[in-house]
């Protein structure tokens, strides 16, 4: 069993791990737990994973508290797609950072004109890093997008990828 309360202790009742949080976790640990481990949902409805709309399908993984990264699989059509990847944050004020960077069949990915892929402080409240690009290939084949979101002073809520 994985020990998702970052103490080296498995609490075997909610009243257990209640009661123990605030004695034994850090404060990233508790943001890594509120992000990752909303009790009652499937992994298909935790926030962070994509629709299953267009055989489009994403798996992330959170290597640190304020980084994401992302493997996407996106089936080609024999021409070419437009696709747009967006991940959503709260709370950003005038010292907030965050970039995006995708790579496409391991090759970086440049996203198109009007894309944001960095934040440094220019907006309050919410704000969303986003890259548009394009893809080819033959069609039915599988192509892996990944992308590493980074941000500080920010609360990463939610992400989108799938056809324009």
């Amino acid at each position: 069993m994985t020990d998702n309360n970052c103490s080296g202790h498995s609490p075997t009742t909610e009243r257990e791990t209640a009661l123990a949080l605030p004695r034994q976790i850090g404060m990233r640990c508790i943001a890594a737990l509120v992000i990752l481990a909303q009790p009652g949902q499937t992994w298909a409805e935790r926030p962070g994973t994509a629709p299953m709309q267009d055989k489009t399908h994403c798996e992330s993984h959170t290597p640190r508290v304020d980084r994401r990264d992302f493997v996407c699989s996106l089936i080609a059509s024999g021409t070419t797609q437009r696709f747009r990847f967006t991940a959503r944050f709260a709370g950003s004020h005038d010292d907030t950072a965050a970039s995006l960077t995708p790579t496409l069949e391991g090759r970086p990915l440049a996203c198109e004109k009007g894309s944001k892929t960095n934040l440094s402080g220019e907006e309050e409240g919410d704000a969303a890093l986003e890259c548009r690009f394009s893809i080819t290939g033959a069609a039915g084949a599988e192509l892996s997008l990944r992308v590493n979101l980074a941000w500080y002073h920010a609360r990463y809520t939610d992400f989108e990828v799938g056809p324009e």
